[in-house]
């Protein structure tokens, strides 16, 4: 029952994202980032990304709701990648003391931060999104982070 539930959770957002228009710009369905490129951030970040996370990376690659990035992953050298790579990102507000180590940042949208909190994962490796401008739990996963974002944005 519980991979039926989990295959309803992915289904039900390749709907959402395919009625919300203009307001989601992904990557087509099916065109995400490589499983090794996954391998490769997760090792140089040094822990595992949620599996909701590594879904939506590998169907749909990246992307912005309402012109606010998620952080994806660009496949390229991480030494010389900059922009929204989550990587790139997560290095350098380790470098500046943006957040703490906790905290990998997974959008910056003109309302709000939204981020992974690594002291909070689960049996299943997700990891729930939390809201920067109210301190609190956004998102019990990266998949209802989203929906709530399209939800929101249309």
């Amino acid at each position: 029952m519980e991979r039926r539930e989990k295959m309803n959770k992915y289904e039900e957002i390749k709907k959402l994202i395919n009625s919300a228009g203009e307001s989601v710009e992904f990557a087509e369905f099916g065109n995400g980032v490589s499983d090794e490129w996954i391998v490769n951030a997760e090792e140089r970040l040094g822990f595992k990304l949620p599996n909701s996370y590594k879904w939506w990376l590998s169907n749909y690659s990246g992307g912005e709701i309402c012109a606010a990035e998620i952080f994806s992953i660009y496949g390229q050298d991480f030494d010389t990648v900059i922009g929204g790579d989550i990587v790139y990102m997560y290095e350098l507000n380790r470098k500046n003391n943006n957040f703490s180590d906790e905290k990998v940042i997974i959008c910056e949208a003109d309302d709000d931060v939204f981020y992974f909190d690594l002291t909070m994962g689960s049996q299943e490796n997700e990891l729930p999104v939390f809201s920067l401008k109210n301190n609190e739990k956004y998102a019990d996963d990266f998949i209802e982070f989203l929906k709530r974002r399209i939800t929101e944005s249309i």
